[in-house]
């Protein structure tokens, strides 16, 4: 249990109990690498907490308000901060008078008023009428004709008498009031009253969101930080700012938190926090009454547990004082789920109870199992719990489990569930998670060692288990031998046969179970996401596209999981085989199913992937970058793949679409943390990406050391993730081997996409070829274009046949096209090359239109001047007549000035317009912009 004076002792971790830092275990993380330091120290003075309680909230409620201003909100929240902050801001044309509550001056009538009512005569104190008027009349004095104001923190701890009097100057406008409190629900009826009565306007802050967390964690911490990083603290923390800033600062002194090429990333996850945070925790717990007391531990211990199964062993007026108190959340789902607003509470709750007691606690959850039956969150929490105190798990409950871990990328407790069978390597199912658990850690070799181990060498392994169990078993061992290119044949022959012996099973008309309660439904929905993948690495998408539409035609009698994952996989074969509307149409029905509760993050964030890459294809580009991750708001994260799920996806987007410095902004913090962790071999695109978004910023050395370090990655690749990386390479070679040898790639790449039946990554290729300047390719693009739906292969036709035919408006019309889709870079480039036509008889309006379409381009892209300004750059006397000029100043004008002749003014403004590509004057400022970033 609890209690102040076991404080001590809490940060202490139990052997074998996970915390939710457990996903790395890395020995020698720090020195990994030359750009990583044992310990870094973080900044002692913070930025102002996040802007989502703007002090200006708090004068502007002061202003309105009749009465003042309540600000509540859990401790470390940032109350006092904010308010003192306001407060600061009118001070000197206020009087101000700072109260502080306590339990301590509670006990005394008019305890917290003490500072004030130290003058008066004794005997005021026993008549509450005149203790008011003397209290008025000594504040109107002291405040010499200003506004009076009291600030009152810990407004809840005021003792009666003292509550009523502050009240009541509020009542008869003597003081406006500043309170705070972090339970509003102890605060003195009167004060309350003074809410209900419209006297005190409410500010409740709320817990910091992801992005806010990341934003502070930045500002303060003086650095970029990864986002996997700023997920796991903030998930810690809860959002609460007191607790982020202290465990950023005891990860940071343990070194689980450090600087690795200038930005903050997790090395370790296997440290917890420290005694600070400890010390605070219970300090602020300390108070709370047994059936509180009780509630927490359930929590702290279960993770989470739905709301009807705590009820049944707790108070209802426990849990509603927890949850008014932000300590607990309930959460909107079905059934509704309640956790902890905190994982660190919950830590520091759990280290404090004795195996006894969470034993006991234990057997009391196992009694409501009518509540817990159907909920993987909860099953899973048990059997973690079961291991944490010693008690009994039955075999299947175990397997259970592990298959739960492993669907939710929890590999690490997936493995410790297994491993703590005894003779678990006898077992199938068993070995089939093992094998799934290291390959989720990124442990290809042992999980191809453990197979390898339990089969034997012999083909007739397992074969007379269970249907099921031998179903798990060969699938894991596909997953394995997917992994290295020598043995993809190997693994289609594995599925092959799992399709061979289920299909038996239908023509006999076996009974639907197939052992251990799994159904030959689910054997085959099992199966054909294996197959998926299978085909992922080989590129065969016309035969996934067939199976899934066969297995999708029913699409009522599957379950949301598999519907949104089997449905992902269709939309990336639908969009690389030319079908890119139909890919889009069914990416926007499945986009909302990616936020289901029903849907592990895991599955939702692979399926995301699938859906904005589908968007891309299609042309829905503004939906491809308004996706929102699954998880971002997730308190609980799949943590083995966070630095790839968070802004990988996102960044490789904006290389897309040719916006160099928000890639770089995205990826530099995601290659830092991926360089400690790396599960999913995603460094080598990451720093591909990496390459091509440096030198559309001009940065070719960088990119060189970019696409070297690419280069040492040797995981296979999927057939999608090998085609994005070679084409992004083939960009960066642009400018760092020249546009032939990139066309040359492009080329090369389109003709292997056609060849496999992709031709939406065929045209893909061809487009950037001819932009290139590779015109000769404009027919083949054309022809692929029309074989293809969506908006992106009408772009490609569009150019393609406007390129064929030399026509500048039809030019103009793509280059429009490709803006309105969000494609700056296609935009860019085909204005760019207008512009650098040599077409002397070109209509000045197209003309005009193209350099300004190309300067709003390139704005956003946010990239270098380039371009056909390079090599044409104005020379300083041409620079100032152009300054002049565009200020409407006359030649005259200009001439006299400047002391030349107005002839020479003219030849100059001759050559000026030559170089920007403009036929009016109108047009210099515009013009300009692009050179200098406007007129000075």
């Amino acid at each position: 249990m609890l209690t102040a004076g076991s404080a001590s002792k809490v940060h202490a971790i139990r052997p074998g109990a996970g915390t939710r830092f457990h996903a790395f275990d890395l020995p020698s993380a720090q020195g990994a690498s030359d750009g990583a330091e044992s310990k870094s120290a973080i900044p002692a003075a913070w930025p102002p907490i996040a802007p989502r309680a703007a002090v200006e909230d708090i004068g502007l409620a002061l202003a309105a308000s009749r009465g003042g201003v309540l600000v509540t909100g859990p401790s470390g929240s940032g109350k006092s901060y904010l308010t003192t902050r306001a407060v600061n801001e009118i001070r000197e044309s206020s009087f101000v008078v700072v109260i502080r509550g306590s339990a301590a001056l509670a006990r005394s009538p008019y305890g917290a008023l003490n500072i004030l009512l130290s003058d008066l005569d004794p005997g005021y104190l026993a008549h509450p009428v005149l203790v008011l008027s003397a209290l008025s009349s000594l504040l109107r004095e002291r405040a010499e004709g200003k506004r009076v104001y009291l600030v009152i923190e810990n407004a809840s701890e005021l003792d009666e008498l003292a509550a009523m009097t502050v009240a009541q100057l509020a009542r008869n406008g003597t003081a406006q009031l500043v309170l705070t409190a972090t339970d509003p629900q102890r605060l003195c009826g009167e004060i309350t009253r003074l809410c209900g009565d419209g006297f005190l306007d409410r500010i409740d802050l709320k817990p910091l969101t992801f992005h806010q967390s990341h934003d502070w964690l930045e500002a303060g911490l003086s650095a970029k930080v990864s986002p996997s990083a700023a997920h796991a603290l903030w998930a810690a923390s809860g959002g609460n700012p007191h607790y982020l800033k202290m465990l950023a600062a005891e990860l940071a002194e343990s070194g689980a938190l450090l600087v690795r090429d200038s930005v903050w990333v997790l090395a370790s996850r296997s440290e917890s926090h420290g005694r600070a945070i400890t010390d605070l925790i219970t300090t602020r717990l300390g108070r709370m009454n047994g059936g509180e007391r009780k509630v927490l531990e359930i929590l702290s211990l279960a993770k989470t547990v739905p709301l009807e199964a705590l009820l049944s062993l707790a108070s209802s007026d426990d849990v509603d004082s927890l949850e008014k108190r932000s300590i607990l959340v309930v959460d909107d789902s079905l059934p509704r789920m309640v956790r902890l607003q905190s994982q660190l509470v919950g830590d520091v709750v759990r280290a404090n109870v004795p195996l006894g007691r969470s034993n006991e606690l234990r057997n009391m959850m196992a009694g409501t199992a009518d509540y817990l039956l159907g909920q993987p969150s909860t099953t899973l929490s048990m059997a973690a719990w079961a291991l944490d105190c010693g008690a009994k798990l039955g075999v299947d409950e175990t397997l259970v489990a592990a298959a739960i871990a492993n669907r939710q990328l929890d590999a690490r407790l997936a493995l410790r569930l297994v491993r703590s069978l005894p003779n678990h390597a006898g077992m199938p199912v068993a070995v089939a998670e093992e094998a799934r658990a290291l390959m989720t850690l990124g442990e290809l070799t042992e999980a191809r060692n453990v197979l390898k181990l339990h089969l034997g060498g012999s083909e007739q392994a397992f074969d007379d288990v269970p249907l099921s169990e031998w179903v798990r078993l060969k699938l894991a061992e596909s997953t394995v031998l997917l992994a290295r290119p020598d043995t993809t044949a190997l693994a289609a022959e594995v599925l092959a046969g799992v399709r061979r012996r289920l299909d038996e099973v239908a023509v006999v008309a076996l009974p639907d179970e197939a052992g251990n309660g799994t159904s030959t439904a689910e054997l085959r929905e099992a199966l054909v996401l294996a197959e998926s993948q299978a085909a992922s690495f080989t590129g065969s998408y016309a035969e996934m596209a067939v199976r899934l539409e066969e297995v999708l035609q029913d699409f009522e009698s599957h379950g949301v999981e598999f519907r949104l994952l089997a449905g992902s996989w269709l939309c990336e074969a639908w969009a690389l085989t030319g079908r890119q509307s139909e890919a889009a149409d069914l990416a926007e029905q499945l986009v909302a199913d990616c936020h289901d509760p029903a849907v592990s993050l895991a599955a939702a964030r692979r399926a995301a992937s699938r859906l904005r890459f589908a968007f891309v294809l299609a042309g829905h580009w503004d939906a491809a970058g308004d996706m929102v991750q699954p998880g971002d708001a997730e308190m609980t994260s799949s943590a083995e793949a966070l630095p790839t799920a968070i802004d990988l996806p996102k960044a490789i987007f904006h290389c897309l679409q040719g916006r160099g410095q928000d890639a770089l902004e995205a990826l530099v913090p995601v290659i830092s943390q991926l360089r400690v962790q790396d599960n999913e071999g995603m460094l080598d695109i990451a720093c591909t990406a990496a390459a091509y978004a440096s030198v559309l910023q001009g940065e070719q050395e960088q990119a060189v050391l970019y696409l070297k370090e690419a280069a040492a990655e040797v995981r296979r690749p999927t057939w999608r993730k090998d085609r994005t990386q070679k084409y992004l390479r083939a960009l960066a070679d642009e400018h760092l081997k020249g546009p032939e040898a990139a066309v040359e790639e492009l080329l090369r790449q389109a003709d292997s996409a056609r060849d496999e039946g992709a031709p939406g990554h065929e045209i893909f290729c061809l487009s950037s070829a001819v932009r290139l300047g590779h015109v000769a390719a404009a027919p083949q693009l054309l022809e692929a274009a029309l074989a293809c739906q969506g908006q992106f292969a009408e772009l490609c036709a569009l150019y393609g046949r406007a390129t064929v035919s030399g026509n500048a408006e039809m030019l103009l019309d793509a280059a429009r096209l490709a803006e309105s889709m969000q494609n700056d870079r296609f935009a860019f480039d085909i204005a760019e090359s207008l512009l650098n036509s040599e077409q002397v008889q070109m209509d000045r309006g197209v003309l005009r239109q193209a350099r300004q379409l190309a300067e709003t381009c390139r704005q956003r892209l946010r990239t270098p001047q380039s371009g056909n300004q390079e090599g044409l750059k104005l020379t300083a006397r041409e620079l100032e007549i152009a300054k002049l000029a565009a200020k409407r100043e006359s030649n005259k004008g200009i001439a006299a000035k400047l002391h030349v002749s107005v002839r020479t003014v003219e030849g100059h403004l001759y050559q000026i317009f030559g170089k920007l590509k403009i036929v009016e004057r109108s047009e210099l400022s515009f013009a300009l912009g692009s050179l200098e970033g406007g007129l000075s």
